[in-house]
C-alpha cells in the first residue's frame, strides 16, 4: 500500500540529523566494532556505503537541506567516514538516546532546538528515535538491511525493539525520505494525520502471518506515546477517548481515520472480500460505559458491521493489570470469547479495538476466530504504546531525569521524576504542570 493520499507540500529545509552505521554505511555487523570503537585505522575503501546514500546526501544538499551525522561510534572512525565520503559535520560519541550531547552540539553549531519543526532525525536503531522523541524531533526508521544477528545495546536483528521506539515514519527507501521531507503531514499514520486535518491511510505495519492462503494482518493508526515526542503523537487522545466526558468531534475524527484506512484496504486489493467488520467489546464495568461499542458506530464502512466478541458475566479485573504478553493472552482467553451461533467458517474478519500494547489482546482474539474458522483476519486499533522516553529534563530535587506525563482525567501534561512504585527510579518530585 502505498502511504500517500493527499498531496500537502512544503518549501521549508530541513535540518536532518543522519545516523551513520547502517543508515549511511552497511556497518551494523559485529565485525566492525573495533573500527567503530576506533582501535585500528579506518580503510575507507573497505567501508561498504549502502546503496544510494551518496547520492541521496548530494540531493539532501542541493535541495537546501542540512545534513549533520549523529553518531556513538569513536571519532577517529566517523570523522574520516563523514568528511571523505559524505563531506558533512559529524558529532562523535554522541551517547544515543541521551539528547544532552545533541542539544549541545546544536546550540554551538548556530542551531536554535525551539523549531522543533526544522528538524528530523533519521536511523535504523531505537537509539535514534528514542534521541528524537526526547528532542521533540519527528523521526525516520530506516529499514535498508536485515540483520542475521542481534545486538542487544542497538537493538540490531530485534525489528519489534526499533518499531516499539515511536518512529514517525518508517522507510525501506531514500527516495522515500524526500517523500517525507516534501510532504510531512501526508506521510503520517492515519490518526496522526487527522488531527493534522489531512486524511491518509497510512498504518503502522504491526505484524504480518501467512499460512497458506490465510493471512492475519496486525495494524495501528497512531502512536500512544509515553514521555517526550515529536508533535505529531496522540498520547493526549488516547486518555481522552479512554474517559468520561470525551468529545465527540475527537470520536468522529478517529472513525474518519479507520474509515481512510479501511476504504483504502479494500481498495487495493478488490479480489480479497471482507466478509465482517468488528470490535473488541467492552466488559460491563467499562467506564466510560460502551466505550468502544459507542465509537464503532461511527466508523461508516460498506463491510457489514456485527458484533462477534463477549466477556463472561463473571470476568473479573482488568487487562490493564497484567503486566506481560502471557498474563494478557491468559486473560483474554478465559474471559472473552466468540458469541455462539455464528458461522465463520472461510469468513475474512476486520477488527477494530482502541490499543495495541503487548499484543496478548491482539494475538489472542485472532486465534479465537481462526479457530472459528475465519479465513483472513485485519487486527486494527487506534492506538499503538511506544517505549518510554525521558525528558532533557532533569529533576530539581534529585538530577535524575524526568518523564513527561499526561493527566488521564483532563489530559493536562506534567513532568514527574516518576518514583519506584510506578516503575521509576526518581523521588517523585512533579514539576511544571500546564495551565
Amino acid at each position: 500500500m502505498s502511504r500517500r493520499h493527499l498531496s500537502i507540500k512544503t518549501t521549508d529545509t530541513m535540518i536532518v540529523l543522519l545516523d551513520l552505521d547502517g543508515t549511511l554505511v552497511n556497518t551494523a555487523h559485529s565485525s566492525f566494532k573495533p573500527l567503530k570503537d576506533g582501535l585500528i585505522e579506518t580503510n575507507l575503501a573497505a567501508i561498504p556505503v549502502i546503496n544510494g546514500a551518496r547520492e541521496f546526501v548530494l540531493n539532501l544538499t542541493n535541495l537546501g537541506h542540512s545534513a549533520i551525522i549523529i553518531s556513538d561510534s569513536h571519532p577517529r572512525y566517523v570523522n574520516a567516514i563523514a568528511k571523505q565520503i559524505f563531506n558533512l559535520p559529524a558529532l562523535c560519541l554522541a551517547d544515543k538516546p541521551n539528547a544532552r550531547k545533541t542539544i549541545d552540539y546544536l546550540a554551538q553549531s548556530g542551531h536554535d532546538i525551539q523549531l522543533k519543526e526544522n528538524f528530523v532525525v533519521v536511523g535504523d536503531t531505537w537509539l535514534d528515535i528514542e534521541l528524537a522523541r526526547a528532542l521533540n524531533f519527528p523521526s525516520i526508521l530506516t529499514q535498508f538491511y536485515t540483520s542475521n544477528e542481534v545486538d542487544q545495546r542497538d537493538g540490531i536483528g530485534k525489528t519489534w525493539h526499533q518499531l516499539k521506539s515511536g518512529p514517525t515514519y518508517v522507510v525501506k527507501q531514500f527516495s522515500q525520505i524526500f517523500e517525507i521531507l516534501q510532504n510531512p503531514l501526508a506521510n503520517l499514520w492515519a490518526a496522526e494525520a487527522i488531527f493534522q486535518n489531512v486524511n491518509t491511510f497510512c498504518a503502522i505495519r504491526l505484524n504480518d502471518l501467512r499460512v497458506n492462503d490465510h493471512m492475519t494482518i496486525f495494524r495501528s493508526l497512531g502512536r500512544q506515546d509515553v514521555g517526550e515526542c515529536d508533535r505529531f503523537g496522540i498520547a493526549t487522545y488516547y486518555t481522552e477517548f479512554q474517559r468520561v466526558g470525551r468529545s465527540q468531534p475527537t470520536l468522529n475524527k478517529f472513525a474518519e481515520a479507520v474509515k481512510n484506512f479501511v476504504d483504502n484496504v479494500v481498495a487495493s486489493a478488490p479480489q480479497l472480500r471482507w466478509d465482517y467488520m468488528t470490535y473488541v467489546a467492552d466488559k460491563a464495568s467499562t467506564n466510560p460505559p460502551n466505550k468502544m461499542s459507542e465509537f464503532f458506530e461511527l466508523v461508516s464502512s460498506p463491510i457489514p458491521k456485527i458484533r462477534l466478541l463477549q466477556w463472561v458475566d463473571t470476568v473479573d479485573g482488568s487487562i490493564r493489570n497484567r503486566i506481560n504478553y502471557k498474563e494478557r493472552r491468559g486473560f483474554i482467553h478465559q474471559n472473552l470469547h466468540v458469541i455462539p451461533g455464528i458461522d465463520l467458517t472461510g469468513k475474512s474478519v476486520i477488527i477494530i479495538d482502541d490499543q495495541f500494547t503487548s499484543g496478548g489482546t491482539a494475538y489472542e482474539v485472532t486465534d479465537m476466530l481462526r479457530q472459528k474458522g475465519a479465513k483472513n483476519i485485519l487486527f486494527l486499533t487506534l492506538f499503538f504504546m511506544t517505549s518510554s522516553v525521558s525528558s532533557s529534563r532533569n529533576c530539581s530535587q534529585c538530577g535524575k531525569p524526568m518523564q513527561l506525563k499526561i493527566r488521564k482525567s483532563d489530559g493536562i501534561k506534567f513532568f514527574s521524576c516518576t518514583p519506584p512504585q510506578y516503575r521509576g527510579s526518581g523521588c517523585g518530585h512533579i514539576e511544571n504542570i500546564a495551565q
